[in-house]
């Protein structure tokens, strides 16, 4: 995409997490919730940019000679979604003690995507 980090590296949740010591609990639960929401949005992001560039694919989805690239772009894609969502649902089950009743609106929210 644009440059912009993109899913839960172990570094990037490393940090985070690092960020989260000598908080109050109620504060750790309130900052995970968010971090999970905002990765929500840039996994909705992700999708939707590649819808619009599915658009572009389908005109040279016309054309045989492009047929190997496209099949690499969709892959690529695919990865990139499917990673970026286990990251998510992993993070997920590791704080769903934390997150309390609003993991499972944070679940229902991803699969809803």
């Amino acid at each position: 995409m644009d440059g912009q980090q993109q899913g839960m590296t172990s570094e990037r949740l490393q940090m985070f997490v690092a960020g989260l010591s000598g908080l109050a609990a109620d504060e750790v639960r309130k900052a995970k919730l968010l971090f999970l929401k905002n990765e929500l949005s840039q996994l909705r992001a992700l999708k939707t940019s590649y819808g619009g560039f599915g658009v572009a694919q389908g005109c040279f989805a016309l054309i045989p000679f492009f047929w190997p690239i496209l099949w690499a772009q969709r892959a690529s894609m695919n990865a990139a979604v499917t990673m970026q969502t286990e990251q998510i649902r992993n993070a997920l089950a590791v704080w769903r003690d934390d997150l309390g009743p609003e993991a499972a609106a944070i679940e229902a929210e991803l699969n809803a995507l």
